[in-house]
């Protein structure tokens, strides 16, 4: 009987280790936001095009990001904005963000320096509203929708900031009567770079960790 329940003392004991060891470094591993002074000032520019792909064609654009970190965090809330950069099939295209934000997430370790994640879109009661100066006009818009993945932080430790290259897929859009195609569609992706710093009275490092 002695022997029977060290026996299974010793395998509860390896069961729990075992346990410890798949949750632990996972847990340790979540990527955080974090800025040299807060309240931090963030920054964002295009570093590679951005693509906006629909069953319009491909969109490319050269969004600006802006936004507050006032501590270390898992999520980061940030306002794009494409202004006029964005151009599809000749056409210019004007966009309009209607008070929609980007939640950024920090997820987990994938390598040394990069850390995976995912895009929320956050609209009060609009949508971001492309609208296509095409013959005639077309309205594309976007709704607010969670959970677009993936990301992809990169930690540039010389040069104190992230780069941040986007892979979304699955995006929810809708097309109106201007359109060549009419109708609400999920199957948007979305791809590009960019660079994310951080300033508080002057340039302060940013990384996601």
């Amino acid at each position: 009987m002695k022997v029977s329940r060290k026996l299974r003392s010793a395998v509860l004991a390896l069961l729990a280790f075992c346990a410890m060891a798949a949750l632990g470094p996972a847990q340790s591993e979540a990527g955080e936001f974090t800025a040299g002074e807060y309240t931090a000032t963030i920054t964002g520019t295009t570093a590679v095009a951005h693509e906006f792909t629909t069953v319009l064609g491909v969109m490319k654009c050269a969004p600006t990001f802006h936004g507050k970190l006032a501590a270390a965090a898992f999520t980061m809330t940030v306002v794009p904005n494409y202004g006029t950069s964005c151009k599809i099939g000749g056409n210019q295209v004007h966009v309009t963000n209607n008070g929609c934000d980007f939640v950024l997430h920090a997820g987990m370790t994938k390598e040394m320096d990069v850390v995976g994640g995912w895009m929320d879109v956050v609209c009060p009661d609009n949508k971001i509203d492309f609208e296509i100066t095409s013959e005639p006009v077309c309205h594309l818009t976007v709704p607010g929708q969670n959970e677009l993945g993936q990301l992809l932080y990169t930690d540039n430790t010389e040069a104190e900031d992230v780069v941040i290259h986007f892979g979304l897929e699955g995006i929810f859009y809708e097309l109106d009567n201007g359109c060549a195609e009419v109708g609400a569609f999920a199957n948007g992706t979305y791809k590009g770079t960019s660079t994310i710093t951080a300033d508080h009275e002057g340039p302060t490092s940013f990384s996601v960790d």
